[in-house]
């Protein structure tokens, strides 16, 4: 690289503004910030932009930055700006490789904070707007990163930063000696890591609970994104790292260069983690700043530091065994057996082991009232007695086993018979401190005090273990100020670090004989040590069994018993949820945004209204609110907008604003199967509905009339429940069996045809019930549709497998069924359409031609047992038009039974199969017309069967009337003819369609998402009417006119069973 002058750099940036200040130095300028936007850009690689060294650190509009060469970088470690090839400006940090290391966290702090306005900076200056707060949004997250910061040794690759060999010290950036990682011959042939997180154990966090909370969150979160991890203990107050646990896990690569390794941005490939930078490195919820109570939050940095815990949490050997040894001890304790005499019932069997931990010294509780004390000792004991009360089996042995960090603890009343967790080491209490002869050096202040190892004994009395003051200062020259002799007094003595090793040894003891001896823990989460118990114990064990008990709360709510406790906690979330709901709604309307039906409770919001009837659900909001607006479903904003306008706003969306598939992939994946509908892209889908439409031509059509109506009279013929003259029936299971068996051979030919029977059928109803509303979220539980949906799956797909796999190895090329069509074609990419994808489209393609004409056959029959005379009407169209020997139906005789048609028209006006038409919101949408913007929050809501049973359009829109779609009818329904028959077409890449949605009459949808097979289903339910009316007549049984409800418990709104009807065979049959 050809690196220019530092003086030509200088120059150029000087001779800008006439009136800045010139160089202060023959290498350098010092310049306001904002200067550098309108500056001609330096040569690549120079010049560099760092803040100087000064505190404290500010974000000021004007603060002054220094222009260095690239071999003259700061001697401190910084921030600075440099340059690419192209001008662009970026930012790495400079460490010097001979630093010391780890750096001091004051320094960690600042140079996190200066990082951050140098990236805004950065910002500012690519985009020439203030863009500081969004760079500060981005800076920590490591999904979207920061895109104009540079690693390290990305950085010195690229030359925008010399290499360490050529900074001015001359060194290298140096190794560092980490625990664990002794430099052997075989490792120092090992790569540096790609990537590492150091873990510093910081001298200034005294509490070992903190510390060892964050040092597992920090290795669960290097683990989650492929991070080498390393420890440092060079500065611990509890001495080295292995006097209380075992070596942790070694990578099989190098630490990197001390240089490269940085406490800021999160997204640098070599991170420092320690209390200084935890804001840096973790995530908002890991720092307190979010909300806490979150339960996914929780349990995210639960698992973290789980993961942390399996892994770093070993003890030395000898502690290891002892506590193992003592954990065995108590568990034997609990099985004694109890004399009968002594319990309810007598026997004896294992009892209940009740961990109490009793935290101290400087950390007072969250609850108000003992702020400025401590939780007393007998809500502890009382807490334990309770629960050894509720879940006890009398008979057996059970007892507290107690940890503490204030000796009188363990010689209170309320654990006069409680166990100690571990007695390898002890804190003495007052008397044998005043018993003993203390040693020379040993601190004899604050023995009323000396309690609280957690927090550090509180701060004065840990840092003081073993440390004489007098014999500090004695040791300082003459004169020497105060902060030289709190120095002096704060080094710690080889005593001192062995005092404080021994209390972290104590401290994890105890936690380890608490977690793994006990069945309940008791403790308040104000202790650091109370949470490290819960991750210890597993969010299972501690969270969903409640085997974890935090006492530190209300004084009343913690007085109560365990189910009075969860009455009350229930009660006021609920009262809470609803006043807070009802005035969100109340004082935040957002005039830009649909009305929101009011409702009472969040999340559940208007779903029980709309699922017991969604027709009147739309109707009566309609009304209140307009044509748009928004109600909650299951905890989602869902926008209605009814109408011919919402038709036309929903259906014909554009694929860049609406979106089918992420809201119906749940339902309909588990049903059809993988990679087919939607659990494929949209322009995949496109291709394979493609590959359909050759089952759905004209001539196809020709071949299937026959078929339909063979298979309506063989089953009339062969069901037991059609046998005789007359009789009673249960249609609706009739007419879904009817509709598989015709559609079947139809559209995948006699070979699956003959491996379908009731049985099969049955399955179809099964997969059909998948398609309940509440599996928008519980597609994936095990209730007991969901788990005969998966077995019907699975069950449908193997015949459909068994079947392709014979053909291919029979070598079949002569069938010209769906089938072998599929097993023949190709996607654009030329790829064959793989069998499973087959068997999965097959079963699509079956539900397709199943579920509506199912629902809407049934309807067809009630509505003609509930006017026997258009029954009639239509038996009399069909002598008139065929002849009174009635010949077999073909495809040309359906287009002579007007009355025929319009049977189905009026029945999937009234009985729309599918109600509700879902889309997500993939943009803000504007409503045309309105002030109105659908946010990307929303879901939209089509309901096409609101035209359908509009009055505007269609006179007594309520009456079931076919005759109302001839043209002299009074009913005609008011549709111009352009909107009903001049419609554009449009091919969205499997042929021709509709492309207006703007129509009231709406029974297939409408838009790339129309239903495909809408003229096979006209064809199959013509026939299948044709051929009923030829053999029966049809009543209701009471010989009323009346027509059974609607069971909205599906997508599909099909009659409510039992749906039994009269039935009589015609004279002629």
């Amino acid at each position: 690289m050809i690196v220019s002058p530092p003086r030509i750099n200088l120059r150029r940036a000087a001779s800008h503004n006439p009136h800045d200040r010139g160089p202060l130095s023959s290498t350098s300028s010092r310049f306001n910030f904002n200067h550098l936007v309108f500056s001609p850009p330096p040569s690549p690689g120079l010049p560099s932009l760092s803040p100087p060294l000064r505190k404290p650190w500010s974000a000021q509009p004007h603060d002054q930055y220094e222009m260095v060469a690239q071999d003259d970088v700061p001697d401190f470690p910084t921030p600075i700006v440099v340059t690419d090839r192209r001008g662009r400006a970026k930012w790495t940090v400079s460490i010097q490789p001979d630093s010391n290391f780890p750096l001091t966290p004051g320094q960690y702090s600042d140079l996190c904070a200066k990082c951050k306005e140098v990236s805004g900076r950065v910002r500012e200056l690519r985009t020439q707007s203030h863009g500081l707060q969004q760079a500060y949004l981005s800076f920590t997250s490591s999904d979207s990163g920061d895109h104009d910061f540079i690693d390290i040794q990305e950085a010195e690759n690229a030359v925008y930063l010399l290499s360490a060999k050529g900074r001015k010290s001359g060194k290298q950036g140096q190794e560092v000696a980490l625990v664990g990682t002794l430099k052997t011959k075989e490792t120092a042939d090992q790569p540096i890591c790609a990537k590492s997180m150091t873990f510093v154990l910081e001298s200034t966090d005294a509490g070992i609970g903190r510390t060892l909370m964050m040092l597992w969150t920090a290795y669960g979160l290097a683990l989650r994104e492929n991070r080498a991890f390393f420890i440092d203990d060079t500065r611990w107050a509890y001495g080295k790292y292995t006097e209380i646990f075992k070596a942790p896990p070694v990578p099989a690569c190098r630490p990197p260069p001390r240089h490269e390794m940085l406490p800021c941005p999160r997204q640098a490939r070599h991170l420092i983690a320690s209390a200084a930078t935890a804001s840096e490195v973790f995530d908002r919820y890991m720092t307190g700043s979010s909300d806490a109570d979150d339960r996914s939050v929780q349990k995210t940095m639960f698992s973290l530091a789980r993961q942390g815990y399996e892994a770093l949490f070993e003890l030395n050997k000898d502690d290891g065994e002892y506590v193992d040894g003592r954990i065995r001890e108590l568990m034997a304790k609990r099985m004694m057996v109890v004399s009968p005499k002594t319990t309810k019932g007598g026997g004896g069997g294992a009892g209940l082991t009740v961990g109490v931990h009793v935290r101290r010294g400087d950390c007072h509780p969250f609850e108000y009232q003992y702020r400025d004390s401590y939780v007393p000792l007998n809500n502890y004991a009382d807490t334990a007695r309770d629960i050894i009360n509720d879940r006890l089996n009398t008979r057996a042995h059970s007892f507290v086993v107690l940890a503490s960090d204030d000796p009188m603890v363990y010689e209170s009343d309320e654990f006069a018979d409680a166990s100690r967790a571990q007695e390898r080491i002890k804190l003495a209490n007052k008397q044998a401190i005043q018993q003993a002869q203390p040693a020379r050096n040993v601190m004899r202040k604050y023995v009323d005090e000396t309690f609280g190892w957690e927090g550090g004994f509180f701060a004065a009395m840990f840092w003081n273990l073993g440390v004489s003051s007098t014999s500090a200062a004695k040791a300082l020259p003459s004169g020497s100020s105060a902060r030289a002799y709190a120095t002096a007094a704060a080094q710690p003595s080889s005593e001192t670090i062995r005092l404080r090793s021994l209390v972290g040894r104590a401290y994890m003891m105890d936690l380890a004989v608490l977690a793994g001896a006990s069945d309940v823990v008791v403790c308040t989460v104000s202790a650091v040590g109370c949470r490290l118990l819960a991750v210890m114990m597993g969010w299972d064990s501690a969270m969903q069994r409640g085997n974890w008990v935090n006492i530190d709360g209300g004084l009343q709510f913690s007085q109560l018993g365990t189910a009075s406790q969860i009455g009350v906690a229930i009660a006021a979330f609920f009262t809470i949820t609803v006043v807070l709901n009802v005035l969100q709604q109340v004082l935040f309307k957002n005039p830009n945004e649909p009305p929101l039906v009011f409702h009472w409770f969040p999340v559940i919001g208007s779903t029980i209204t709309y699922g017991m009837d969604p027709p009147r659900f739309f109707k009566e909001n309609r009304e209140k609110y307009g044509e748009c607006f928004t109600f909650i479903l299951l905890g989602k904003k869902t926008t209605v907008y009814v109408g011919t306008q919402g038709n036309e706003f929903i259906l014909n969306g554009k694929i860049r604003d609406v979106c089918a598939e992420e809201i119906y992939t749940v339902l309909t994946t588990p049903v059809f199967g993988k990679d087919v509908v939607y659990d494929c892209p949209n322009s995949k889908l496109m291709e394979q509905k493609k590959f359909m439409k050759v089952a759905l031509t004209t001539e196809a059509f020709r071949q299937y009339v026959p078929i339909i109506s063979d298979e309506v009279l063989s089953y009339f013929k062969r069901s037991p429940d059609f046998k005789g003259k007359s009789g009673t029936v249960n249609i609706s299971p009739k007419m879904a069996q009817i509709t598989i068996f015709t559609a079947s051979h139809a559209l995948q030919g006699k070979e699956i045809r003959d491996q379908f029977d009731e049985s099969l059928a049955d399955l179809y109803h099964d997969l059909d019930m998948g398609f309940s509303p509440v599996n928008f979220m519980l597609h994936w539980a095990p209730l007991p549709w969901n788990k005969r949906r998966d077995h019907a799956q699975r069950t449908v797909a193997k015949i459909y497998m068994d079947t392709i796999k014979r053909r291919r190895e029979r070598g079949e090329t002569g069938a010209q069924d769906i089938m072998w069509h599929l097993m023949n074609s190709e996607y654009k990419g030329g790829v064959k359409v793989p069998d499973h994808e087959i068997a999965h489209m097959m079963i699509a393609l079956l539900m397709a031609g199943q579920h509506s004409s199912s629902s809407t056959s049934s309807w067809i029959m009630l509505r003609l047992a509930s006017r026997p005379d258009i029954m009639e009407e239509l038996y009399q169209e069909q002598v008139d038009a065929l002849g009174a020997d009635l010949p077999e139906l073909t495809y040309e005789d359906l287009a002579k039974l007007p009355l025929n048609q319009a049977i189905v028209k009026e029945t999937l006006r009234l009985h729309a199969p599918i109600h509700s038409i879902m889309r997500a919101v993939k943009q803000p949408m504007p409503v045309p017309g309105t002030k109105l913007v659908i946010p990307t929050s929303h879901v939209l809501l089509a309901a096409p069967g609101v035209s359908a049973t509009d009055p505007h359009y269609f006179p007594n829109p309520e009456l079931w009337d076919p005759h109302r779609w001839e043209k002299d009818s009074p009913n005609a329904p008011a549709i111009s003819r352009s909107t009903a028959e001049d419609e554009d077409m449009i091919d969205y890449g499997y042929g021709l369609v509709s492309k207006g949605a703007s129509s009231p009459y709406l029974p297939f949808g409408a838009g790339r998402h129309r239903c495909i097979g809408e003229q096979f289903a006209n064809v199959q339910l013509q026939t299948i009417v044709a051929m009923t009316v030829r053999l029966f007549k049809f009543r209701n049984v009471d010989g009323s006119n009346k027509v059974i409800g609607t069971d909205y418990a599906s997508l599909f709104s099909r009659p409510l069973e039992p749906a039994v009807i009269a039935w009589e065979r015609r004279d002629s049959n």
